[in-house]
């Protein structure tokens, strides 16, 4: 149930309406319920967002310092075969 109608519900509980509404209250309860599920849920996928961000950040640093490395020993390799010719 959305915001627009317990707003609806809240204005139209008149002395003769009020039979409609005998469940307000677990509506209103149901729906404070509802929005606090949503929130728990945001906050997880938020997280969940922020981890893998994170997670790929140390992968790509891993894959440069691993390059970093292979190219060294390129360069090692290349200056001992020089030096035994």
């Amino acid at each position: 149930m959305g915001k627009h109608e317990i707003r609806m519900r809240r204005q139209r509980l008149t002395a003769r309406g009020t039979e409609r509404f005998r469940n307000y209250g677990d509506v209103l309860k149901q729906h404070e319920q509802d929005k606090r599920i949503k929130k728990i849920v945001r906050v997880f996928i938020y997280f969940l967002a922020i981890l893998v961000v994170i997670i790929l950040i140390v992968m790509v640093q891993r894959w440069e310092k691993r390059e970093r490395g292979k190219g060294k020993k390129v360069e090692v390799a290349i200056q001992n075969s020089e030096c035994r010719s």
